[in-house]
């Protein structure tokens, strides 16, 4: 197993653990950082605190990144908001903007991509009203549909219908996600001049090969 709860090994529970780490790493993508709050919580080393533990070398030394507290001292909220300005906020102008389509090749259209995705979280049942401006193929918007198949493959008591999204949720996790992010991240890495937005880039990565890991050992029966 790649992840580990405290001592829980149970594979429900660590799924449950990691939507509760993508819902605070989709908003520090997606969202100024005075909205999620990540300057304090950087500044004070508060991200020691994660719901989940991992062997993955990616989530690791993300996370040991982010449980010092932050360098420059009084100046940490301003330089991470700052940094989100260089790095995620403005996609003509971002040095590492969260959106698929700037980093893989799809074989398609980036409308015609925009339109694969739409169907599928269509068919689950996910609006992105509350995200208006934000494209389909934007890290956030990502990062909460993969929350949305997790919660819905947790809860699905049909075992046809809850392999059919465990068969979704890995497809998604690899074609679509882990097939642009770990590029993406190296250019968060190679460009952030803070230690938070590396970390919460190499969480993602790592989270997400966790998910992928625990779910591809369920498909075992183990």
């Amino acid at each position: 197993m790649t992840g580990l709860i405290n001592t829980v090994n149970a594979p429900d529970e660590l799924l449950q653990a990691y939507t509760s780490l993508f819902i605070f790493l989709g908003g520090s993508v997606s969202m100024a950082p005075q909205e999620s709050e990540l300057p304090h919580l950087c500044d004070a080393g508060l991200l020691r605190n994660l719901p989940v533990e991992s062997r993955n070398s990616t989530f690791g030394q993300a996370s040991r990144l982010l449980k010092s507290p932050c360098p420059f001292k009084q100046q940490c909220h301003l330089t991470v908001e700052n940094n989100y300005g260089s790095l995620l906020s403005v996609k003509s102008k971002a040095e590492a903007y969260p959106a698929a389509s700037l980093w893989r090749e799809t074989g398609t259209t980036t409308e015609e991509h925009y339109s694969q995705l739409t169907r599928i979280y269509i068919r689950y049942g996910y609006s992105r009203a509350e995200d208006e401006g934000l494209e389909p193929d934007h890290l956030g918007i990502q990062m909460l549909f993969t929350n949305l198949l997790i919660e819905k493959y947790l809860t699905e008591d049909d075992y046809e219908i809850r392999e059919m999204i465990r068969k979704e949720l890995l497809e998604f996790i690899n074609k679509e996600m882990l097939s642009w992010l770990p590029q993406w991240a190296e250019r968060v890495s190679g460009k952030s001049v803070t230690k938070c937005y590396t970390g919460i880039s190499g969480l993602i990565v790592g989270g997400l090969e966790d998910v992928r890991d625990i779910l591809s050992i369920q498909k075992l029966g183990l």
